[in-house]
């Protein structure tokens, strides 16, 4: 890694991991007690990344880790499914909540580089990683994979060198790791359904989990059925 670049995300890295000494002193960060803001749920604390109605009954709030194999693998087999069928209708406020993983430098350069592109990119800059995660983890050049993903979002090389260094983004993801131990996070992806930890990782559970936050009925598990296509259309074998 560019010694440079190695430098400066070790310098969010060491203030960042410093969080964990102070996460059983914080407050869980699970559900603000200053009741909601004008466009933003009652669940969420000022920072957060968010979409959706803010006005949803119910807000979803995932831990994840740009280098997490986990979060990576949920992005791209349920987040899609997940956002058109509750996040794009209306019925849930999905927050997204920095929780670095392995590699903690890399990690913390993704969430910095994603905070500082703005609200309008952060998502798009978040996916991104997920999306490339295996291609910029092993890449023999890790700066210039993060520097064109900032050029991406219209930022220069001094920009995010800028970025990595920033004191008031890197007090903010204190913030977020210091609130997530303390609220119970222990791992990646962890996803908390109106202030309440849930186990969910595909859309099944967070159908089971939705319904039952919304008092209606839990959907029936979807069967295969054992006809194979051509059965299923009438045609000859």
């Amino acid at each position: 890694m560019n010694s440079r670049f190695d430098s400066l995300v070790k310098i969010a890295t060491l203030s960042v991991l410093g969080a964990t000494l102070l996460a059983a002193c914080g407050d869980t960060g699970a559900k603000s007690t200053s009741g909601p803001t004008e466009g933003r749920s009652s669940f969420e604390v000022p920072g957060d990344h968010a979409m959706g109605n803010a006005d949803a009954s119910v807000t979803i709030v995932e831990y994840a880790s740009v280098t997490c194999g986990h979060c990576a693998n949920w992005d791209k087999t349920v987040w899609d499914d997940f956002r058109k069928k509750y996040v794009d209708t209306g019925k849930v406020r999905y927050v997204f909540r920095e929780f670095p993983t392995a590699p903690v430098t890399l990690a913390n350069a993704g969430h910095l580089l994603a905070n500082c592109a703005g609200d309008d990119k952060f998502f798009d800059l978040i996916h991104i990683q997920f999306q490339r995660q295996r291609e910029i983890l092993t890449s023999d050049d890790v700066k210039g994979e993060y520097i064109r993903l900032a050029k991406s979002a219209g930022m220069s090389e001094a920009d995010f060198e800028a970025c990595m260094t920033n004191e008031e983004e890197i007090a903010r993801l204190d913030k977020v790791v210091e609130d997530g131990f303390a609220a119970g996070v222990t791992g990646t992806p962890t996803f908390f359904l109106n202030g309440k930890k849930i186990a969910a990782y595909v859309l099944e559970d967070f159908d089971k989990e939705i319904a039952q936050a919304l008092g209606e009925p839990i959907p029936e598990p979807e069967t295969e059925s054992s006809e194979t296509p051509a059965e299923a259309e009438g045609e000859d074998q």
